[in-house]
């Protein structure tokens, strides 16, 4: 499949499977290549189609979930949850920084090419915090895209296997993922 043709057939399957998307980044031809989603006003995640030309030289699809976040975690925690990273099958715990919106939050500046904008740095840089993900990257070739509810299916049954599973005694407040969530009831076919 080419990748114009993902795009379009991912767009289609995610207005049926998420309550939300959009399509965050695309290529120099206009092809879609990142999109972020919500399901269910739930469960928030991204797809990418990566081309890897500098390492795999193959192209892959990586679908990934955001689940907490770690920003206060210690060391040790953080260690534990990684060691967990072995019982995952076909995927993996990582961490990604994001930006936390302040209070005062404007709203994001549309402009158009060409446009000289001016950069106020008067605030600083936005707050960055830690976010626990859970992700899966196949080759493009391999993945299909009508089976993206069984890939989100996949990836939160892992998540929550691996995460509560945990002694929540011994270590904190990484044990609580999801604990009050039906993850079978929200992806039923």
């Amino acid at each position: 499949m080419e990748p114009a043709d993902f795009a379009v057939r991912i767009e289609e399957v995610m207005t049926e499977e998420c309550t939300s998307y959009e399509c965050a980044l695309v290529d120099d031809d206009e092809i879609g290549r990142l999109w972020t989603f919500v399901i269910e006003d739930t469960f928030s995640g991204y797809l990418s189609v990566d081309d890897n030309e500098e390492s795999l030289k193959i192209r892959t699809v990586t679908l990934g979930l955001n689940l907490k976040d770690i920003t206060g975690a210690s060391r040790e925690e953080l260690l534990e949850l990684f060691a967990r990273n072995a019982g995952l099958v076909s995927a993996n715990f990582s961490v990604m920084k994001f930006p936390v919106a302040g209070e005062n939050e404007e709203e994001p500046v549309i402009i158009d090419e060409g446009e000289d904008v001016e950069y106020n740095d008067e605030e600083g840089e936005a707050e960055m915090h830690d976010m626990l993900v859970i992700q899966t990257r196949l080759p493009f070739d391999a993945f299909a895209a009508e089976d993206f509810g069984s890939y989100i299916q996949n990836l939160l049954f892992q998540a929550d296997l691996q995460l509560s599973s945990r002694d929540d005694d011994e270590n904190g407040d990484l044990a609580d993922f999801d604990a009050d969530d039906e993850l079978d009831d929200d992806f039923d076919d």
